[in-house]
């Protein structure tokens, strides 16, 4: 069987075509009328802000001055019925009105587009946000343990962020400047197609200028986006791993790595902020340059007569208007291209393959009547996707209701068993029964629930002690969880906090000792009551009298079939049967007497945890 890292890892535009697109669409989902809406705002919007300077042409040359009312055709069903001048010069009010009226319809519908835009983009970041969630919790095992957590985190909310603000200010800020142009300059021509051309000038290369500031931007935007996620990353490995650096005295180093990684984020920031002021710069001098070729230009027509003093103030405001966007849609531009960046690796992580046969789809047999029983190991070969081979021909049994002891050195595999027991890895080769089914026919969230498993390092929850026990299984009363805390020997420490179960456990559990993390992960798996429990050396940090009153309380609660990886003497000794596992291979396998009388390695690790014992007792003596 071939291995290949690369389905469990991100890489770099794996994402299928068009899969950028798809995902802004399948956010918007339910918000896309309400998105048009907003789009179709900006056009009334656009409309009300080009005719207010029609009115102001109209007013200085035709009821001011003596030309007779020119109104372009765009408005000539709204100001068609342009009033006689002296009726006018007489309720100059009517003109204010039309004016303010104008502002006023441009201030609504620029609020409705607006509104409607933040609205749909809140939703569809939303909906990104639990799409992005859900699939991470469905990615394999594999793919989770080789994720930077800095860098997923980044793109599960600044990423979205992103996308956010381009959905909500970028686009309609693209559809509003395609809007003004498209109003403008086709009035301007109509009215002047000379002076037209003296305002367009200097447009195709502010244009082409923002096109290039958008291409080199965009790269710009990459490395300020993968810098800050290793930031991140950084930040979050230090407040985790804080026992280890306090512990090791590393406070100093992990300020130099923090300091450097920190540099070259400023340092990229740095790039992006010359290029922006680039941008605003020479952007600047260009729209100056073109409004004073209008100026120009409109004064020399006016001298000749070419053109009214209403036309060129018309013409003047038109060019502000419209000047501002397009400088802008440069600006726009290089936010499209971050979002671009940001899609990108949202489409990175979606194109993670989902795990499969969680919900059935792994195998054709029907597991509704299906009943764990008898666990079954038959020649199971297994080899970690990084070509790292672990177990070999492994075989053995496990009796319904029985207790089986795992002992190995590490490495030999021991906790690699239990990963295949639960299907976080399928096996190169052999099969693994569960009542007599295959566990590839049995849908992996019913197979998890039937087994309930305890790790060495159970992971806690930054919430209360009921709050923990309840991840277990969220139905389970008070009693339920009072009796899996007595049966995990930890009902009275509990009990001792001012709190009791409401004590509030630090991120990880890091308020609490280590034994009484795993005495918590215990009560959490104990108040599931599945058929199967599996213990991964999951009583280590407890002392040797507390474990061996946890294994008998769970005797007497009829646990059912329990798996218990230790290297402790008496808690090997209490189970039915003992496997020893040796580089990847079943070496032994027999009770605590059989294996006694037999060489091997269960032999010699009794016999040194013996001696330690004697050597102390006549120390103590």
């Amino acid at each position: 069987m071939s291995h290949t890292i690369k389905p469990y890892v991100i890489t770099k535009e794996s994402w299928a075509p068009w899969a950028r697109t798809k995902i802004l669409f399948e956010a918007l989902g339910g918000r896309r009328l309400a998105y048009l809406a907003g789009i179709l705002s900006l056009a009334f919007e656009a409309f009300f802000t080009f005719t207010s300077p029609v009115i102001v042409k109209l007013t200085i040359d035709s009821v001011i001055g003596e030309a007779p009312p020119v109104v372009p055709y765009f408005l000539r069903p709204v100001l068609g019925f342009w009033p006689e001048r002296a009726w006018l010069r007489d309720r100059l009010w009517v003109v204010g009105l039309l004016f303010v009226s104008c502002i006023v319809f441009q201030s609504v519908f620029g609020f409705l587009a607006s509104y409607s835009a933040n609205v749909s983009a809140e939703h569809a970041a939303k909906r990104m946000r639990d799409r992005l969630y859900a699939h991470v919790q469905e990615l394999p095992f594999e793919t989770l343990l080789r994720a930077q957590s800095g860098d997923w985190l980044q793109r599960c909310t600044s990423d979205v962020d992103t996308t956010r603000r381009f959905l909500c200010v970028e686009l309609m800020e693209i559809f509003r400047t395609a809007f003004l142009v498209s109003v403008a300059y086709p009035v301007m021509f109509s009215l002047s197609p000379r002076l037209t051309f003296w305002g367009s000038l200097v447009v195709p290369l502010i244009v082409l200028f923002s096109v290039g500031f958008h291409r080199i931007v965009e790269r710009v935007f990459l490395g300020v986006d993968e810098r800050e996620g290793v930031l991140s990353g950084i930040i979050q490995e230090n407040v985790m791993g804080v026992r280890v650096v306090r512990a090791f005295a590393r406070q100093e180093h992990e300020t130099g790595r923090f300091s450097v990684a920190n540099d070259r984020f400023r340092d990229q920031l740095f790039r992006l902020i010359a290029w922006l002021a680039v941008f605003w710069g020479v952007s600047s001098f260009l729209g100056i340059v073109q409004i004073a070729i209008v100026l120009g230009a409109g004064l020399s027509m006016m001298a000749t007569g070419a053109v009214s003093l209403g036309l060129l103030v018309m013409f003047l405001t038109y060019e502000h208007q419209t000047l501002w966007p397009i400088r802008q849609f440069g600006r726009v531009l290089a936010d499209a291209g971050k979002t671009k960046v940001a899609l990108g690796r949202i489409a990175e992580l979606f194109s993670l393959e989902r795990e499969p046969g969680l919900d059935g789809d792994a195998g054709p047999a029907d597991p509704d009547d299906w009943e764990p029983g008898t666990i079954e190991f038959d020649r199971v070969s297994f080899t970690y996707p990084d070509g790292t081979a672990v177990l070999r021909d492994v075989s053995f049994s496990v009796q319904a209701g029985e207790r089986l002891a795992i002992l190995g050195p590490t490495g030999s595999g021991k906790t690699t068993l239990v990963h295949l027991l639960l299907r976080f890895y399928e096996p190169d080769s052999g099969t693994i029964r569960i009542g007599g089914r295959d566990i590839r026919d049995i849908p992996k969230r019913r197979l998890r629930r039937t087994v309930a498993l305890v790790m060495q390092e159970g992971f806690l929850y930054g919430k209360t002690i009921r709050e923990n026990i309840r991840m277990g299984r969220f139905s389970a009363g008070d009693g339920d969880m009072e009796e899996a805390a007595r049966t995990a020997a930890l009902h009275e420490v509990i009990e001792g906090f001012p709190s009791g179960y409401d004590t509030m456990v630090g991120e990880r559990g890091v308020t609490l000792s280590g034994g009484q993390r795993q005495r918590l992960t215990l009560a959490r798996a104990l108040v599931r009551r599945s058929p199967i429990l599996v213990l991964d050396d999951s009583l280590s940090a407890v002392d040797t009298e507390t474990d061996s009153a946890i294994r008998e309380a769970i005797e007497r609660d009829g646990a059912g079939t329990m798996i218990l990886i230790a290297h402790r003497l008496t808690t090997l000794a209490s189970a039915d049967r003992i496997l020893v596992l040796e580089d990847g291979r079943v070496t032994a396998l027999g009770t605590h007497s059989e294996l006694l009388a037999r060489e091997g390695l269960y032999r010699r690790l009794a016999a040194l945890q013996q001696a330690v014992v004697g050597e102390a007792e006549e120390r103590n003596e």
